[in-house]
């Protein structure tokens, strides 16, 4: 997948303008979309009662531990990129002449004579905290012996390492390579002026609705290929799991099924579960499904609200889970584990679990990584899932 000339001006110019935007391809698709605000940052409910497909789009992003994860920070849709095409929101919908100030200083700003610079992030956030192979191991075992006094049956660690980038680096150009990678994962890339960037190539969904039919997914369980190619072959067929995984991934299921039993769902579709891929690693992954029409309009922000943060990135039970990482981990996640995807596009809500991502501050990207620890872990183990995970987006930065 590679970036038309004039979506990289488009960019460049909300870039020059400090506007927050997201350009992202769904699973499946070489097909880029983008939104850019023209007003910064706001917060917005991602599900309305009444699920309003007339209203404005955004893209949402919340954190891992948001306070209502039916609230989420937003960029709003003011200026809509699809086919290489400029839409500009009037209020209403969108139309190709811009409505306000800013939507016209933005095509103002669109240069289509000179090729537009690299795109870089911001430095005016504080970084995350590192944690080393000692500390990390260590936190397994003390997770393992937490379990082994009955604290919780599950919980997902997670760890951030540094990656210098080169000079010259172009956020674009990332967000492409990202793309030919993880042709079947959700790649995006999110500009916030005054916070970093985020690249995004994750696997998995969190909750999608459209067309009356809300979605969601357990995945859950790691191995890794000798392989860092995406190019290169894996049997699928051939995969064995350790029952270490397979309770793993069981326990997620067990967790959406109550969510779905707690909102009153009985009629819910459950598939697999399934061995998939994702680059160099393989997952364990069960997908659900409910037709909501015969249902109460809240139910999409019920479960949103329900479900994150999903034991998946969390642990369980969740909350003495959430304590034991508060107590040990060390640092704040921010938006990893936490959701993004883009809002009421084209009548379609889909949010993904921000995994397999690297927040850009400066010449510098973090990689956040992390795995699901039960009774059965083992630290060298754990540690080494957390470096192949590494490789996913870390491959694209050099």
């Amino acid at each position: 997948m590679s970036l038309s000339g004039q979506m990289r001006a488009f960019l460049s110019a909300a870039h020059t303008l400090k506007f927050p935007f997201a350009i992202w391809s769904r699973p499946g698709s070489s097909e880029t979309e983008a939104l850019i605000s023209c007003s910064g940052l706001e917060k917005r409910h991602v599900f309305e009662e009444g699920n309003n497909t007339t209203a404005q789009p955004f893209f949402a992003l919340n954190s891992f531990t948001p306070d209502t994860p039916n609230i989420a920070d937003a960029i709003p849709g003011d200026i809509r990129l699809q086919d290489n095409q400029a839409g500009f929101w009037n209020g209403e919908r969108y139309t190709d002449k811009p409505d306000s100030a800013s939507q016209k200083a933005f095509l103002d700003a669109v240069s289509e004579d000179e090729p537009p610079s690299p795109i870089q992030a911001d430095n005016e956030t504080t970084p995350p905290c590192q944690t080393d192979e000692t500390t990390y191991r260590s936190i397994v075992k003390k997770a393992v012996q937490a379990m082994e006094r009955d604290e919780f049956r599950k919980v997902v660690s997670s760890r951030v390492v540094k990656r210098k980038l080169a000079d010259d680096h172009d956020l674009l150009s990332l967000f492409e390579a990202l793309s030919l990678k993880l042709p079947a994962a959700f790649v995006c890339l999110v500009s916030l002026p005054g916070q970093g960037a985020w690249l995004v190539g994750t696997p998995e969904t969190l909750l999608s609705v459209r067309n009356g039919q809300l979605e969601t997914m357990a995945l859950a369980g790691t191995q890794w290929a000798d392989t860092d190619g995406a190019e290169k072959e894996i049997d699928l067929r051939a995969v064995t799991w350790p029952d270490k995984i397979i309770e793993e991934q069981a326990l997620v299921c067990q967790y959406i099924r109550q969510v779905f039993e707690n909102s009153g769902v009985k009629d819910y579709r459950e598939l697999g579960p399934q061995t998939v891929r994702a680059a160099n690693l393989v997952h364990l992954r069960s997908e659900f499904a409910v037709d909501i029409s015969g249902h109460d309009a809240s139910l999409p922000a019920a479960i949103l609200n329900a479900i994150q943060p999903t034991s998946a990135v969390c642990g369980l039970p969740k909350q003495p889970a959430l304590e034991f990482l508060a107590q040990h981990e060390g640092y704040q996640r921010g938006y990893y584990t936490g959701y993004l995807g883009p809002v009421n596009v084209d009548g379609t809500t889909h949010l993904f679990v921000n995994l397999r991502t690297a927040e850009i501050i400066g010449a510098n990207a973090y990689l956040y990584v992390g795995g699901g620890l039960v009774s059965s872990s083992d630290p060298e183990l754990e540690w080494q899932e957390t470096v192949e995970k590494t490789k996913t987006v870390g491959s694209v930065l050099a």
